[in-house]
């Protein structure tokens, strides 16, 4: 019965979900890419994010605050880009995060492809994201999946928006 309890306890602070987006781009293939690879335009567009510093050309320190019901969490971490493929427009992003206070985390793998489209350019981002800690117990009710897809629906309509100001301006 002991062992039982611990695992249900161990479920109840780690928590797994996969996040998945597609989405198309006004911007052609080569603009949408270079906007990807600049890491502080992306993070601009992350809501609750900011980048607190430049570690080298793949690896950013960071920042993000999320609301889940009635509770904020704070999480301070790295984010890095690797296994970047120019030529297939495809990357991994790893990033990895503590809680500010309290003793949870929070870790994800991203994959994003991009391929040429009729209207300029399709995005497919797939995420497998962990929480640990107090937030885990909001994946029992389905917020943490609801509000990972209001955050990537968000993230998406800033990044539209910044290709297309930038193709205005350009």
């Amino acid at each position: 019965m002991g062992s039982e309890q611990s695992g249900a306890a161990a479920e109840d602070r780690r928590r797994r979900w996969p996040v998945d987006a597609s989405s198309c781009r006004s911007a052609p293939i080569e603009t949408a890419w270079a906007y990807l690879l600049d890491v502080r335009k992306v993070a601009s567009c992350v809501p609750g994010g900011s980048l607190t510093e430049v570690v080298d050309d793949h690896t950013y320190d960071g920042k993000i605050e999320i609301r889940l019901g009635p509770i904020a969490v704070s999480y301070r971490g790295r984010v890095t880009l690797q296994n970047i493929d120019a030529d297939g427009h495809r990357l991994e992003i790893k990033a990895q995060g503590v809680e500010s206070r309290g003793r949870g985390g929070a870790s994800s793998t991203t994959t994003a492809e991009l391929t040429p489209s009729d209207a300029g350019t399709s995005v497919v981002m797939s995420s497998d994201l962990q929480v640990s800690g107090v937030v885990a117990q909001f994946g029992r009710s389905g917020i943490m999946q609801e509000v990972a897809q209001r955050l990537t629906q968000r993230f998406g309509s800033c990044v539209e928006q910044q290709l297309k100001a930038a193709a205005t301006a350009g």
